[in-house]
């Protein structure tokens, strides 16, 4: 639980940071013309029984995921 607050008290994200994540997110495909920059700093919490292959977004055709 106190991992999902650190991202409330960090500063906001530079032009820089917010631009690398939006790269990351449209590479994913999740981006839309309603939202086409990712503006909050994103935070997963994957299971603790996580694989290296699933954390990475492993499958026929890599790419970064998101759920």
């Amino acid at each position: 639980m106190l991992a999902k607050r650190i991202v409330t008290i960090l500063p906001d994200m530079s032009l820089d940071e917010i631009l690398e994540v939006t790269q990351i997110y449209s590479i994913s495909g999740l981006t839309s013309e309603e939202n086409p920059y990712i503006c909050n700093r994103p935070f997963l919490s994957p299971h603790h029984t996580i694989t290296p292959v699933s954390l990475v977004g492993g499958g026929k055709n890599p790419k970064p995921r998101r759920n």
